[in-house]
């Protein structure tokens, strides 16, 4: 998914745990994990393509398949969970909660609406199997 629509669904879901906690700071957590996981994608394209601040390349870098390899090290799917039963036995409060939710639906949305990519390919441990090499992420078009 593109920026803008992350940030957009984000501020949706945001608003919604707001109105079902009137707790801003787990709002504010929903929308932070929902929007900023995406800061991986900005080292895997600086590792691949050295220091730049050339954002129209790289809004067209993941896309493009421009990678070799892809860490993402915030995209997959055991980090919210394992974030989910540590809430679980710590008994967090709303914002910790609501930052594991804005993370799952981040990934949620991520592995329904990017094309072309493989199933697990939202599991890190999939990636590590794989030597984080991109052609592991993708599927044939």
């Amino acid at each position: 998914m593109d920026l803008h629509e992350h940030l957009s669904l984000s501020a949706c879901g945001a608003g919604a745990v707001y109105l079902a906690t009137a707790d801003a700071a787990a709002a504010a957590a929903f929308w932070a994990a929902g929007t900023l996981i995406d800061v991986d994608h900005l080292v895997d394209y600086w590792r691949e393509d050295g220091f730049n601040l050339n954002l129209p390349r790289f809004f067209a870098y993941f896309p493009g398949r421009g990678p070799r390899h892809l860490l993402l090290a915030l995209h997959g799917w055991e980090w919210p969970l394992s974030l989910g039963a540590v809430c679980a036995g710590l008994h967090a409060p709303a914002w910790a909660w609501a930052f594991a939710a804005g993370w799952l639906s981040h990934l949620a949305l991520d592995q329904r609406f990017n094309p072309h990519q493989a199933v697990p390919c939202y599991f890190f441990a999939y990636r590590l199997s794989l030597g984080f090499a991109a052609t592991g992420f993708y599927e044939a078009p």
